[in-house]
Parts: structure tokens; C-alpha cells; sequence
């Protein structure tokens, strides 16, 4: 019954002591999620932890999904046309012609104001959901 204990302990945190514990435990950082997903890890670790451990078979499982995913994303990031910084992109739009800068770090630079991706800018522009690569004429 340690586990219920553990879990009633976690349930009268306040928010601050969530994310202490949880930075404890992982001995990292807390991403910025809210307390509740902090304190359910926590609780799942508990959990765990009075059961004796998670199996080897899931273990291993999930680091072959983990590996699966990785790989994924490496070869999905390797297929589309990486953009240089300093690239500059034109696009006529209701009379007018949108132009945006490719930064350094990857972000991109439109209308004095540094945005995560070209869909958003696309988004900004036409009021509609696009693709922002196929609006910006990037990808076929």
C-alpha cells in the first residue's frame, strides 16, 4: 500500500513542490507543462515503483518505438529542402509582396517579427490554414 501513500503525498503538493520533486526525481529540469502532468508522472513512478519496476519485454519495447520514432523524424527532416540563412522568399499576396528571411537558427524573420515556421507566417498572411512550405513555393 506504499504506493497509495506516495500518491496521496503527491496529491497535497503545492504546484512549486510538484516540480521540485519531479526535477528531483528525473534530475533534470521540469519542462513547462502543468503541474497536473508533473504530479501523474510522479504518481506512475510510484506506482512502478510498488510493483517492482516496469518488465524487461516493455522495456525494451519502448526503446525500440523510441528508436522507430527517432528515426522517423531524422529521415522525414532528410527529405524536405533545408533552407539556408540569409534565404529571402517572396510571395505576392492580395497585392502585395510578403517577403521573409530565413534566420541562422531556423526561425524565420517576416514583418519585423521572428516566427517558428511558415506555416504560422502563411497562416498571417491569408487568414486560412496553409501549408507553409507550399505556400512559399519550397516544396513541390
Amino acid at each position: 500500500m506504499r504506493a497509495t501513500s506516495d500518491i496521496a503525498a503527491i496529491a497535497a503538493m503545492s504546484n512549486a513542490e510538484v516540480r521540485q520533486a519531479w526535477e528531483r526525481v528525473h534530475d533534470a529540469p521540469a519542462p513547462a507543462i502543468t503541474p497536473t502532468l508533473l504530479a501523474r508522472d510522479l504518481a506512475h513512478r510510484a506506482q512502478l515503483a510498488s510493483a517492482g519496476g516496469t518488465d524487461r519485454r516493455l522495456e525494451r519495447r519502448l526503446r525500440e518505438l523510441v528508436d522507430r520514432y527517432a528515426d522517423a523524424q531524422a529521415s522525414r527532416s532528410a527529405a524536405g529542402p533545408r533552407l539556408r540563412a540569409g534565404t529571402q522568399l517572396l510571395r505576392e499576396w492580395g497585392g502585395q509582396t510578403h517577403r521573409v528571411i530565413v534566420e541562422p537558427d531556423g526561425r524565420f524573420l517576416y514583418a519585423g517579427t521572428h516566427w517558428r515556421s511558415l506555416s504560422a507566417i502563411a497562416r498571417a498572411i491569408t487568414g486560412a490554414r496553409w501549408s507553409g512550405p507550399r505556400f512559399f513555393g519550397t516544396t513541390s
